[in-house]
């Protein structure tokens, strides 16, 4: 249990976890964008998507240090809004039905 905590923790400490995250994001961006054929459902994984690989992002720069905090604030602000483009759509979608 004490090595799996090192290792967890090593991972975490220079951003790789977050890095990971990213990369498996970015597998199931390039899935979906391939494979839904429904546009607005298609809209709607992509953004929710691109919101989690900003978060990501700003994981990574926090925990590995780069960027500052203009940086982070800016990853933050790029979430926020495609999730708001994300929830503008579905509530206009469900208006519509």
């Amino acid at each position: 249990m004490a090595a799996a905590l090192a290792l967890l923790d090593r991972l975490t400490q220079g951003g790789a976890l977050a890095l990971i995250a990213l990369a498996v994001l970015g597998v199931e961006l390039i899935v979906i964008a391939l494979a839904i054929r429904a546009p607005a459902l298609r809209r709607s994984l992509l953004l929710n998507g691109l919101s989690g690989v900003a978060l990501m992002l700003a994981l990574y720069l926090a925990l590995a240090g780069h960027g500052g905090g203009l940086a982070i604030a800016v990853c933050l602000a790029l979430s926020l809004a495609a999730h708001a483009l994300d929830l503008t759509a579905r509530l206009k979608a469900a208006q519509n039905d």
